[in-house]
């Protein structure tokens, strides 16, 4: 049935975007996944795919954007999660010919939460195995990993449509029933129609894709494949073509007027419903096949409770005990036997919070972490953030502020509303650096990863921890760094969506006033975690100026300067009281090694700035 499209009561097919690249395909996307989705919205699609190039960097984003959205608008709209990723042609363990670089394009759309997951490691293996000029993927790897995906032909980048344009026919039939013995009534032939309508653009792909399509027909009509039709989209609108070729030019390194540089049709806009139709009105069941496509795909969450190593535990007791007995042991420690009953009260109350959330793992995670960092001989910051408001984090050695002595809340770290409260920690530079290394030994190099931030660089502090492989989870690449040596394994989701997933982000920083505090106390005997905060030596290098910064205010009042009055100047500067807490005690055990041990505070602020 051909559409006459002179009449404006011409049936109108649905359609939906299934070919989609943002600006996670970083050498030439553009498009923002919230404006992508809000247009495909207001244009009344129902859904629409993302498909970066060999990259999942945005599906997280994408699904947390939508899900916000249908939760504003009351809507359905549904997302779906692909990729674009590039084969082998000689399998992805050859990587020495010219033929091996780069790959054939596929596009791979999850229909339900296998598929996700089958995505997940075809787009993981492809960096961390298959890498060569490109990530790639071979057809062993979509063979094991098939199962709950669907697959689409791609671009006349695609591997029928290479044999097709190389007149290789037979090659091409061969190759398609390839895929749909893999993939089944799942493997769909894709249809592009890139006709350029201004001078400065590729004029050459749409004859290409004209003699790909013609073919596809066929091949559709002869081995029962069904067909779609895509746009490839690159940019957003129409007008954004202009910006996306200034893209272009300068990743590549060439000038707009050099005719050997990469030009697209300029015609990869998200077209609207609308315009699809006045395209392929010709084949309306490319239309209606991508709404087939649409149906099959499910609705489903990436989103998990957070997976959580084992710990490892005494023979004959669990999590739940092991965490009370650790902790009733650490409150001796700390407050002699019998406890007092403020102490013993409050940790009951807290423990059982934390047991009725299930976390106990979680802070016993971060006692062996501590732990261990002390037995490395790092030095161990006294805490951060709203972690100091936990009785048992003290009593545990995670923390070193007593929460009773300064008057902090619980419920101001942990509320079940938010989820897994956060625990960080500061460290010595080279103790941080033995701290991540023995985390990767003890929990497994499978279940570690840095943590991706931005577009190629890597979190600073962070590193995600999961309780199973982490590629069961999340995708992961590897990215270049000056810090490293080598490139090294990083999640393709950010910090803050990672948690969502299941998987644990630990943040573990360095901080260079524990440079200075690690090697001036290797020079004295100093127990430096048990200092007196009433040093009249040390407050007088506060109320002298010696120290500066926030606490100019507090040295300049007339009222006697205590510890907790050097809290209260912090405070304007930190997010709440705990954390103030712990950075003026950070500043106080500097200034008291300053004005105790001169000579050895003197040597080690030089050691440290070599």
């Amino acid at each position: 049935m051909k559409r006459d499209l002179t009449n404006p009561k011409a049936e109108m097919h649905p359609f939906v975007h299934l070919h989609t690249h943002t600006e996670y395909s970083l050498l030439d996307g553009i498009a923002k996944i919230s404006e992508l989705v809000d247009k495909a919205m207001a244009d009344g699609m129902l859904g629409i795919a993302i498909t970066d190039h060999a990259n999942m960097y945005g599906v997280a984003e994408f699904l947390h954007y939508v899900e916000r959205k249908n939760r504003e608008l009351g809507t359905s709209f549904k997302p779906i999660i692909g990729c674009e990723v590039y084969v082998a042609r000689r399998g992805m363990a050859q990587k020495g010919e010219r033929e091996d670089f780069a790959g054939y394009h596929l596009v791979l759309l999850a229909k339900n939460l296998t598929g996700y997951k089958n995505l997940v490691k075809i787009v993981s293996r492809s960096w961390l195995e298959g890498y060569y000029g490109r990530p790639r993927t071979d057809h062993a790897d979509l063979e094991r990993y098939h199962e709950g995906l669907i697959c689409c032909s791609a671009c006349i980048g695609g591997e029928v449509a290479q044999h097709i344009l190389h007149n290789d026919l037979a090659s091409a039939e061969r190759t398609a029933k390839r895929y749909k013995g893999i993939f089944g009534e799942d493997y769909y032939f894709e249809l592009h129609r890139h006709k350029p309508t201004v001078e400065r653009a590729n004029h050459n792909t749409y004859k290409l894709e004209a003699k790909v399509n013609r073919h596809l027909v066929q091949l559709s009509r002869k081995l029962g494949i069904k067909l779609i039709c895509a746009n490839d989209i690159h940019f957003l609108n129409e007008e954004d073509a202009e910006e996306h070729d200034a893209l272009l030019c300068r990743n590549c390194g060439r000038s707009a007027d050099d005719p050997r540089r990469l030009i697209f049709s300029k015609q990869e806009w998200l077209k609207t419903t609308a315009e699809m139709n006045g395209l392929f009105g010709d084949i309306p069941e490319a239309l209606e096949n991508t709404i087939e496509i649409f149906n099959k795909v499910e609705h489903y969450s990436i989103d998990h409770a957070p997976l959580l190593p084992k710990p490892i535990l005494p023979e004959g007791v669990d999590e739940v005990e092991h965490l009370a007995r650790l902790a009733f042991e650490g409150a001796y420690e700390r407050f002699g036997k019998p406890l007092p009953a403020e102490v013993k009260e409050r940790l009951k109350a807290e423990l059982k919070i934390i047991n009725r959330n299930g976390y106990p793992a979680y802070f016993l995670m971060w006692q062996e972490i501590i732990s261990a960092a002390r037995k490395l001989g790092a030095q161990v910051g006294p805490g951060r953030g709203s972690a100091a408001c936990s009785l048992v984090l003290y009593c545990l050695g995670i923390t070193q502020i007593d929460p009773l002595r300064f008057g902090l809340a619980f419920s101001d770290f942990f509320d079940s509303e938010r989820g897994l409260p956060q625990i960080s920690c500061e460290l010595d530079e080279i103790g941080r650096k033995k701290v991540l290394k023995w985390i990767v030994e003890r929990y497994g190099e499978e279940s570690v990863a840095n943590i991706v931030s931005g577009k190629k660089g890597i979190h600073s502090c962070g590193v995600a921890l999961c309780g199973e492989d982490i590629s069961e989870r999340v995708p992961l690449a590897f990215v270049e760094s000056a810090e490293y040596e080598n490139a090294v394994v990083v999640t393709q989701y950010g910090a803050e969506q990672l948690m969502r997933t299941g998987v644990v982000v630990l943040y573990i920083l360095s901080h260079t006033a524990l440079d200075t505090i690690a090697k001036c106390a290797s020079r004295v005997e100093c127990d430096i975690e048990n200092i007196p905060l009433d040093d009249s030596k040390t407050l007088d290098l506060f109320r002298q100026g010696g120290v500066g910064g926030v606490f100019r205010a507090a040295a300049n009042e007339e009222q006697p300067l205590t510890f907790d009055r050097l809290v209260e100047a912090y405070m304007c500067h930190c997010s709440n009281r705990a954390h103030a807490i712990c950075a003026t005690l950070l500043a106080y055990r500097v200034a008291y090694l300053r004005v105790h041990y001169p000579a050895e505070y003197a040597e080690a602020c030089n050691n440290r700035k070599k």
